[in-house]
């Protein structure tokens, strides 16, 4: 730490500035000021230039340290990750982990070109998000600024905003068309709004019937919910549990040779994607229903919730969003739906 003190006419500067594990020791000179304030002032810009070139220098810290040394750090921090983060935190380090923390942007470049062509974009920003959040993680620890990485192409589109819901004709008929096995899975993502992950691990001890709720025990966010169990998902989950012999123990959905669907977040390509994809490309087929994706039923539920008038922080725990924002943006409701509400308007 830096400190001054007036000797004769002016003021003084003496001390250390500390880095990490490196130390520079400032000798007393002269601030060349006899007023306290110009003095301070050279004091802080003064501890600035030495972290600057502590930090930046030919042998600062962000020239030593790798993006394989974030990556360790983000990882060990309170809390944990999710599956997800250290999947594509591995896949960064594959590729770029001998790359110092100076080279952050080059190494970015590097890693969009030999890993991520072919992708969607939305996959690439995913990457790109973890990528930044172990970078800043290690900036935070260490006490410097973080580089910037390249900003998305010109061009490179990320649809955020693409809402997808069906009228209860279509989505009658489309629950109708799935394979006898898939479909408790179906009417559970209809009427309960959850993600396909969060539906395929539920276990039948996570059911209680008495209080009539299903206990979503890991979840996108890390956060445990508990959901009101909806009449028609209730009656799909008992056809089920009495089929398979009142289990107390398990998971509820099973694939058609009876044994339970893989873990998305266990895929070696993508941490992500359906296991039941196929199941319900064919599904849309039969239902003569187009542009329709699984993770579609949540943006179904959602619309239709807004559209019971039920309000959206009710909206927002049943779902499991962090915000309402996030809600808001689900939650499109049609224009029709629109128009009978203002003709209420007296």
């Amino acid at each position: 730490m830096l400190s001054i003190r007036k000797r004769g006419k002016y003021f003084h500067v003496r001390g250390s500035v500390r880095v990490g594990r490196e130390t520079r020791i400032v000798k007393e000179h002269s601030c060349g000021t006899d007023r306290r304030d110009d003095a301070n002032d050279y004091k802080a810009k003064l501890e600035a230039d030495i972290r600057h070139e502590i930090l930046h220098g030919t042998g600062g810290r962000t020239h030593t340290l790798t993006i394989a040394d974030a990556g360790l750090r983000y990882m060990g921090r309170p809390g944990g990750l999710r599956t997800y983060d250290l999947w594509r935190l591995n896949q960064i380090n594959a590729v770029v982990g001998d790359y110092t923390i100076a080279r952050a942007a080059e190494a970015w470049t590097e890693f969009r070109r030999v890993r991520c062509g072919g992708i969607e974009p939305t996959t690439v920003q995913r990457f790109r998000s973890t990528f930044r959040a172990a970078i800043n993680y290690l900036a935070d620890a260490e006490g410097f600024d973080p580089p910037r990485l390249p900003k998305r192409p010109k061009g490179e589109r990320i649809d955020k905003k693409r809402i997808r819901f069906l009228s209860e004709a279509q989505a009658d008929r489309l629950i109708e068309s799935y394979a006898e096995h898939v479909q408790p899975i179906a009417i559970t993502l209809r009427w309960q709004g959850l993600r396909i992950g969060e539906a395929l691990r539920i276990g039948w001890d996570q059911v209680n019937w008495k209080a009539n709720s299903i206990f979503i025990a890991e979840s996108k966010n890390g956060e445990a919910r508990t959901v009101a169990m909806h009449k028609k998902v209730r009656a799909a989950l008992h056809r089920l549990f009495v089929a398979q012999g009142s289990p107390g123990e398990g998971v509820v959905f099973l694939t058609q040779l009876g044994v339970p669907y893989h873990d998305p977040r266990l895929y070696k390509k993508f941490p992500s994607g359906s296991p039941i994809k196929k199941a319900h490309g064919t599904a849309v087929r039969r239902a003569v229903i187009s542009d329709f994706h699984v993770h579609d039923w949540r943006h179904h539920w959602a619309c239709h919730c807004v559209m019971a008038g039920i309000d959206l922080e009710t909206i927002r725990q049943e779902g499991g969003w962090k915000s309402l924002r996030m809600v808001e943006r689900y939650a499109t409701v049609s224009a029709a739906h629109r128009i009978r509400a203002m003709r209420k308007l007296k």
